[in-house]
């Protein structure tokens, strides 16, 4: 039997993603122009214009039966660690809003390292500290962008 390929996968992820970005398209165009601010169109529109060549590319290419070829059926410790960061993300989302980003990231993203194998605590608590608190530097405190509090309120 031949190997199997990722032929179907792209072309249902390439039709999911393709409306999506023209929905973006649309529904960023039904925004306010803030006289001083600029054009607040410009990263949604810049972000949905790359993954629709994205999508567009996997798209051509997987009709074009140029998909990649599967090693092998996810199965055992792969399968475990597919579905345990599933899990996490899904917790992870559900939980932002009310506990906060910062600890909520710092927890997902150290039990993301465990779940991923990593067995080194310096390494994950160093990680773990280190993005969250970058990110809440960039956006909450340089660029003004308001990340969940939750707790902190």
């Amino acid at each position: 039997m031949a190997n199997p390929t990722m032929k179907k996968v792209d072309i249902i992820t390439a039709s999911m993603i393709i409306p999506m970005c023209f929905y973006v398209f649309y529904e960023s165009g039904t925004w306010p122009l803030p006289a001083l601010l600029g054009n607040p169109l410009l990263i949604p529109r810049l972000v949905a214009s790359s993954l629709l060549v994205a999508a567009g590319m996997l798209l051509l290419r997987s009709l074009a039966a140029r998909s990649r070829i599967l090693e092998s059926r996810l199965q055992g410790l792969n399968l475990w660690r597919v579905s345990g960061v599933a899990v996490l993300t899904g917790g992870y989302v559900f939980t932002l809003e009310r506990v906060g980003f910062v600890p909520t990231t710092f927890i997902f993203l150290l039990l993301f390292g465990l779940v991923l194998g990593e067995r080194r605590w310096s390494r994950l608590i160093f990680f773990a500290i280190i993005v969250p608190a970058a990110i809440h530097i960039i956006f909450d405190a340089t660029l003004n962008v308001p990340l969940p509090r939750g707790l902190f309120r």
